[in-house]
């Protein structure tokens, strides 16, 4: 079983490029974009093979961790995947 997850990302300043670097290391995190509008950045979380007992409050506990503690993110809006469908071709 997986669970996916996207996190938009507001940053201080300009520091969207510093912030998406480091993003870039984090173990769960599998792709990093930055984009114009009400966000800088959004960061897509996939965690493979997890327990069945994993939870809401794991996924918190990851995001507070290593995302929330990144220097230069102000503050961060977590969607969780319910239904992923690959594109044809």
């Amino acid at each position: 079983m997986a669970v996916a997850a996207y996190v938009l990302i507001r940053c201080r300043g300009a520091t969207e490029e510093k912030v998406a670097e480091e993003l870039r290391k984090k173990p769960h995190v599998k792709r990093v974009d930055t984009v114009f509008g009400d966000y800088d950045i959004i960061a897509y979380l996939e965690f493979d093979e997890v327990p069945s007992s994993f939870s809401v409050a794991e996924l918190y506990q990851i995001v507070t961790e290593e995302i929330r503690k990144v220097e230069g993110v102000f503050s961060t809006s977590t969607h969780i995947v319910t239904s992923s469908k690959k594109e044809a071709g």
